[in-house]
């Protein structure tokens, strides 16, 4: 069987639940109380391996993220489903994380970034293995993404690394402008 290879520090930009919430999701019964609720976490896209990415490359991306203009917008989750990890997901498009996420991509293409990927839908896992219990409904989670951070995953070590913090301010709910 072939060996896989992980990223040793993916570079992710995410959102991250408030304190609250992130305990509440940690405290579900299928959730690996190994890794700690601050670890929680939607990805809203992935930019690589910085062990192997060119110099100069995290700078480049900080600066773009600078430059982005975006407006705070709801999370909603309703559901654990077991794939190949155990993940809360929504049974309702998150229409409004979605055109967050398509602006963010049309910004860094129109300014020639495009070395990114797009999760194909959102989630928060709450254990990396998958558990084998299918999928339920639970008690809906939800929170207002207000901070989208750039977070290093440094692979074995259960750590985030934050390299940047930008506030989702104002706006209606699930706003979203490039800068």
């Amino acid at each position: 069987m072939p060996r896989r290879i992980f990223a040793r520090r993916p570079l992710y930009l995410m959102v991250k639940p408030p304190a609250d919430i992130a305990a509440r999701i940690h405290a579900l019964p299928r959730s690996d109380r190994r890794r700690g609720a601050h670890l929680l976490h939607m990805t809203l896209a992935a930019f690589g391996d910085l062990a192997e990415a060119p110099a100069g490359f995290l700078e480049l991306v900080i600066r773009g993220l600078d430059e982005f203009g975006a407006g705070a917008f709801p999370v909603r989750f309703d559901r654990i489903e077991c794939r190949k990890a155990t993940t809360l997901r929504s049974s309702a498009p998150l229409a409004a994380a979605w055109e967050f996420q398509r602006q963010l991509a049309e910004y860094f293409e129109q300014h020639g970034f495009r070395d990114f990927n797009l999760p194909p839908e959102l989630h928060v896992t709450i254990d990396y293995r998958g558990d084998g219990l299918g999928a339920e409904a639970i008690e809906p989670v939800a929170w207002t993404a207000d901070e989208m951070l750039l977070i290093e995953s440094v692979t074995g070590q259960t750590r985030h690394v934050v390299h940047g913090r930008w506030p989702l301010p104002g706006g209606e709910p699930g706003y979203c402008r490039a800068a």
